[in-house]
């Protein structure tokens, strides 16, 4: 028996050890009663809610403050202190942050309550972002991405809008987002002492599609999977065996060896819905896998994936490919998403979230004389919301004609890509 040989039976003998504890691990995650959902996220429920626009005010040493913005390509944390509504926070951090968003004129911001003062939260919350937007003039593609996410039953992080005062002038029109971390995995898996990553493309680099590079765990750890808990140990070897399974099992066992893992189904799931909105830059990106965070349990090799950054969205415009960038004869895209697609009912599985998105984005409102499928009032909703306030933001990079033209853009999304899509998806069927 050759070595290889050997390595491979006793991944398939560990991988069917892990079948059992993380499904067991998944069962307990899911049996999380809704009313300790419902405590925690009530915490902090209306500082996202989505139905206003918020106002937030940081006060900073006028230094600090420019500063940040000089070396907005650094991550130096900045004390200040922080006021929404009527409740105010003390001596916070903020720092600058964004990967292609980050910007000197108009920075976006991480916001953490406890970088100087330890156990210090808002509203039950360690940190949030304050996305500045920069690279959509419509400042729309993340709350309706997100929006669609979540609607289809998916891990996504929470949203509004606010305007933001530094100094008492006004810094321009920003997204409040929920932060990925602790608070978040408690609220939505009931477990936050796992292992969370977030994907972190790097600039420059090769792209990655979830191919296998050795047995070394830190081919895989800290880059392109940065560890956002237990950084000390994070266990990388689990990522390795994860993505080994994703290439080296053959056709009769990848579904039980995979199962270890993932929820194949609801991975497929995932990319449908980020394809539905025309993401660009997700799980089937053009420029490699990008934008996603996965956590598992401590007890389990069961990861989940948690959708991050949809600035892209909605770009591939409403006749982007329902099989955009999935290539299941090579596999030389999204190396899982191309083997789940040889499976018959994954295929189905696909293309039935196709639908499920397009009748989501149709559905007629129950009340009301506003008869517009939900996607059109939903854009039209957040337009009629922040347009003033885009319009008079003295940092924005995009000029007003700019801002209309995306808004329109967006408006022939909205109308179009729930029969584009159905179209399509009859179209595969009745050619199979």
């Amino acid at each position: 028996m050759s070595n290889d040989h050997r390595v491979s039976v006793r991944r398939l003998r560990t991988i069917a050890a892990f079948v059992v504890i993380s499904l067991s691990a998944t069962a307990a995650a899911q049996a999380q009663t809704p009313t300790r959902r419902a405590v925690v996220e009530s915490l902090d429920s209306a500082f996202f809610d989505d139905s206003v626009v918020h106002e937030i005010r940081l006060t900073i040493n006028s230094r600090d403050w420019q500063a940040l913005k000089d070396h907005f390509m650094e991550n130096t944390y900045y004390p200040c202190d922080f006021k929404w509504n009527d409740q105010a926070v003390r001596n916070i951090g903020i720092r600058s942050r964004g990967t292609g968003s980050r910007n000197g004129t108009k920075p976006g911001l991480r916001v953490d309550f406890n970088r100087y003062t330890t156990d210090q939260t808002f509203l039950g919350l360690k940190s949030f972002v304050l996305r500045n937007n920069t690279q959509d003039a419509s400042n729309l593609h993340e709350r309706l991405g997100m929006l669609m996410m979540r609607r289809l039953g998916l891990p996504a992080p929470r949203e509004a809008f606010t305007t933001l005062y530094v100094n008492n002038e006004y810094a321009g029109l920003y997204t409040i987002v929920e932060s990925i971390d602790k608070a978040f995995l408690e609220k939505e898996f009931g477990d936050d002492e796992g292992y969370l990553y977030k994907y972190d493309y790097p600039e420059g680099a090769e792209p990655y599609y979830f191919e296998y590079r050795g047995s070394d765990p830190a081919s895989y750890v800290p880059s392109p999977f940065t560890p956002e808990t237990h950084e000390a140990d994070p266990k990388p070897e689990v990522i390795e065996q994860f993505v080994w399974a994703i290439n080296e099992t053959n056709s009769a066992v990848f579904r039980s060896a995979i199962a270890a893992y993932v929820d194949i189904e609801q991975f497929v799931r995932f990319a449908a819905v980020e394809n539905f909105i025309a993401e660009r830059d997700g799980l089937l990106g053009f420029w490699g896998m990008n934008n996603f965070y996965t956590y598992r349990a401590s007890n389990s090799t069961f990861f989940r994936f948690i959708a991050w950054d949809k600035s892209e969205a909605f770009t591939g415009g409403a006749e982007y490919g329902v099989l955009k960038n999935i290539d299941t004869a090579s596999w030389l895209q999204n190396r899982l998403m191309g083997r789940a697609m040889t499976f018959p009912d994954l295929y189905d599985t696909y293309l039935d979230t196709l639908l499920e998105c397009a009748r989501s984005a149709a559905e007629p409102p129950s009340t009301g004389d506003d008869t517009r499928p939900w996607l059109e009032r939903e854009l039209e909703r957040e337009y009629q919301q922040i347009r003033s306030l885009v319009l008079s933001d003295p940092a924005r990079p995009f000029t007003n004609d700019e801002f209309a033209a995306a808004i329109d853009a967006l408006r022939v999304f909205a109308a179009d890509r729930g029969g584009f899509v159905t179209r399509e998806v009859g179209r595969l069927r009745e050619s199979r």
